[in-house]
C-alpha cells in the first residue's frame, strides 16, 4: 500500500500525502508494519501528514491488488517452505544418511531456504528456516528424535543455521523485489521511448495511441471524450454532453462509471476500462493524455492553416478574376462600343474601307468576348465537376491541324509545325476537347515565342501518347512551371493580349478530364515545352471498341474539390 501510494503521489508530481492511522495501536504498530511507518520511511521527498483516527475493524483480510509478488508466487512459497524441508529430510533419511552427513544436510536445507525465498518472499523463507532448523534437531543433531541438545556446539549451529538461512532469505527477498521494481521501471521508460517514437511512425493518429495504450497495458477499452462544458472535472459533467471522439477495444462507459479518468486538456477526458498492475503506471497514463492533448492541439492547427489557405486561395481568385473582369472583358466592349460610335456619328461621313475597319474591329472584339467567357464557362465547369466527356478513337495528326486552323487568326499557320511520326498510334479522348486543349497550348507558344516558330510533335510511348508544343521563347522558371497552370495566372500582368489567365489552367484541366495530363518543360537551347499526355486507344481487334469508348467514364478532375467528371 505504501508503494502504491507514494508511486501514484510521484507520477502526478504531488507535494503532500496525507495518511490516516488508527489510535491505540502502539503495540501492534510495533509488531506488524505500519502503513503510515512504511510511507514516513520512504517519502524522502515528500510532506507526509499523519492524521489519527478510531480504530475501525480490520482491513488486513482485504487483498492487496498491487502486491509486489503476486498471490500465486506467495502459495507456492508458503507449499514449498513445509513441503520442502520435509521432502529432503525424508530424503537423507532414506539414503541411511545420519550425522555423518550433518554439513551436507544444513548447506541441502540452506539451498531451500533461498529458493523459498526467491519464490514467495521473506516470511515463507523464514518459515521454512524454522521448519528445517526443528528437522535439523529431530532427526539429525544427536540425540535424535529429541527436542534436546547435549552439545553446545550443535545449539550453535543450529542457531547460526537459522540466522544464515534467514538473512539470506532476506537479502533474496529484497533483490527479488528490486529486480522487479526495475523490471516495472523498465517497463514504463520502454513504453514512454515507444510513446515518443510513435510521434514519428503514426503521426496525428489519435486511434493509433489509444490502440497502443490499451495494448500496453492489457486494458479492456479506452476512449477519448469531449464536452463542451470547459470543466476539467469529469464527473461534473452531465452523461448527455460527452461525445466519444476515438475508441479502442471494448466500449467503455461513462466517466462517472469507468474505472480510471484522466484529464487531457479543457474538454477532452481519457477514459480508461480497466486498471493498471502499479500506481506509478499513472503516470505514463499522463504522458499519454499529454501526448494525445498535442495530437489534439497539432490537428486542430493543421484544420485553422488549411482554411486559411483555401480562403487565401479563394481571395486571391477572387482578387484575379475581378482584374481580368475590368480589363480582358472591358477591352473588347470598349473596341465595340467606340466602333459603333463612331460608325453612328452624323456629322462624319464614313468611307466603305474605314467601315470595313470598324466593322472588323467590332467582329474581332466579340470573338475575343467569346472567348474569354468561354474560358470563364469551360473553368467553371471543372471546378464544379460538370465536364462532359465523350471518348472515341482521335487521329492526333488530324486534330493537331485543325486546333492550329482554328488559330490561324491570330498568329498564321505558317508558323506551327507539325510532325506526327508515321503509325503513330490513336489516342482516346473527346474530339472538341481535345481540339480546344492543343489550341490553348499553341496559342499560349505563339504569344511567348515572339515570331518565332511552334513544334507540335507527337512521341508514342507504353500506353500513352504524348504531344509536345515547343516554343523558343524565354521559358519559365521551375519555380514558375506549376503556377502557369492556376486559373487567373500570368507570368507579365501587364500583357494585354494574354487574357484573362486561363488557358493553360482550362487545357490541364480539359485534358484531366479525358484521363490525360499537361505539364511543361524546359526547351533544349532555350524556350518552354508544353506535354499533352493522353492515353493510346486499344488496337481495333477489340469488338464494339468505339461503341465502349463511346461510354467510357472520365476520370477525376484534379480541381481540388475531389469530384467526379459526370459522362
Amino acid at each position: 500500500v505504501a508503494a502504491a501510494l507514494l508511486g501514484f503521489a510521484r507520477s502526478v508530481q504531488a507535494t503532500h500525502v496525507v495518511v490516516g492511522t488508527a489510535r491505540g495501536r502502539h503495540l501492534t504498530g510495533l509488531l506488524r508494519s505500519d502503513t503510515a511507518l512504511r510511507v514516513l520511511d520512504a517519502a524522502d521527498d515528500l510532506d507526509v501528514l499523519v492524521v489519527a483516527h478510531a480504530a475501525g475493524r480490520s482491513h488486513a483480510a482485504r487483498a492487496r491488488s498491487h502486491a509486489p509478488l503476486s498471490w500465486s508466487r506467495r502459495l507456492a512459497g508458503w507449499a514449498l517452505a513445509l513441503a520442502g524441508p520435509c521432502a529432503l529430510t525424508a530424503g537423507f533419511l532414506a539414503a541411511g544418511a545420519g550425522t555423518d552427513a550433518v554439513t551436507l544436510n544444513f548447506l541441502c536445507h540452506l539451498t531451500v531456504v533461498v529458493f523459498v525465498a526467491i519464490l514467495g518472499g521473506w516470511w515463507p523463507a523464514v518459515a521454512a528456516a524454522l521448519v528445517s532448523t526443528m528437522l535439523l534437531n529431530w532427526f539429525f543433531t544427536p540425540p535424535t528424535r529429541m527436542w534436546i541438545i547435549h552439545e553446545p556446539l550443535n545449539i550453535w549451529a543450529l542457531g547460526l543455521f537459522l540466522l544464515v538461512a534467514a538473512g539470506v532469505a532476506r537479502v533474496v527477498d529484497v533483490e527479488a523485489r528490486r529486480t522487479t521494481e526495475a523490471g516495472r521501471a523498465r517497463h514504463q521508460a520502454t513504453t514512454l521511448f515507444e510513446l515518443a517514437g510513435g510521434v514519428i511512425r503514426e503521426g496525428l493518429s489519435v486511434p493509433a495511441l489509444l490502440e497502443r495504450l490499451r495494448r500496453t497495458y492489457s486494458l479492456d477499452g479506452v476512449a477519448l471524450a469531449a464536452h463542451g462544458t470547459g470543466t476539467t472535472e469529469p464527473r461534473a459533467v452531465s452523461p448527455e454532453a460527452w461525445v466519444i471522439v476515438a475508441s479502442s477495444g471494448s466500449p467503455v462507459p461513462q466517466p462517472s462509471t469507468c474505472d480510471n479518468t484522466v484529464v487531457v486538456d479543457d474538454h477532452h477526458v481519457l477514459l480508461i476500462d480497466g486498471f493498471p498492475e502499479e500506481a506509478s503506471d499513472q503516470g505514463v497514463l499522463e504522458a499519454f493524455a499529454g501526448r494525445i492533448a498535442a495530437v489534439l492541439q497539432q490537428q486542430e492547427l493543421a484544420e485553422a492553416r488549411l482554411q486559411a489557405q483555401e480562403l487565401a486561395a479563394g481571395n486571391a481568385m477572387r482578387t484575379a478574376l475581378l482584374a481580368a473582369v475590368s480589363h480582358d472583358l472591358r477591352t473588347p466592349l470598349a473596341g465595340i462600343k467606340a466602333s459603333v460610335s463612331s460608325m453612328r456619328l452624323d456629322d462624319v461621313e464614313l468611307s466603305q474601307e474605314d467601315t470595313r475597319e470598324l466593322l472588323a474591329t467590332i467582329e474581332e472584339s466579340a470573338d475575343q468576348l467569346a472567348e474569354r467567357i468561354e474560358d470563364l464557362l469551360d473553368m467553371s465547369r471543372i471546378h464544379a465537376g460538370d465536364l462532359l466527356v465523350h471518348r472515341t478513337r482521335l487521329d492526333v495528326e488530324d486534330l493537331a491541324a485543325t486546333a492550329v486552323h482554328s488559330i490561324g487568326g491570330t498568329a498564321g499557320d505558317e508558323r506551327v509545325r507539325i510532325d506526327v511520326p508515321a503509325g503513330s498510334p490513336s489516342v482516346l479522348g473527346d474530339h472538341g476537347l481535345f481540339v480546344r486543349v492543343i489550341a490553348n497550348l499553341v496559342e499560349n507558344a505563339l504569344k511567348h515565342s515572339g515570331n518565332g516558330s511552334v513544334l507540335v510533335h507527337v512521341v508514342s510511348g507504353p500506353g500513352v501518347v504524348q504531344l509536345h508544343v515547343v516554343d523558343h521563347g524565354p521559358g519559365v522558371a521551375d519555380a514558375d512551371k506549376e503556377r502557369i497552370f492556376r486559373p487567373f495566372q500570368r507570368l507579365g500582368d501587364r500583357d494585354t493580349t494574354t487574357g484573362v489567365g486561363l488557358g493553360l489552367a482550362v487545357a490541364r484541366g480539359l485534358a484531366e478530364g479525358m484521363g490525360g495530363h499537361v505539364h511543361a518543360e524546359d526547351t533544349p537551347g532555350g524556350g518552354l515545352t508544353m506535354v499533352l499526355t493522353l492515353p493510346a486507344a486499344p488496337s481495333l481487334g477489340a469488338a464494339d471498341a468505339d461503341d465502349a469508348y463511346d461510354h467510357a467514364p472520365a476520370s477525376d478532375v484534379d480541381n481540388g474539390s475531389d469530384s467526379e467528371v459526370p459522362t
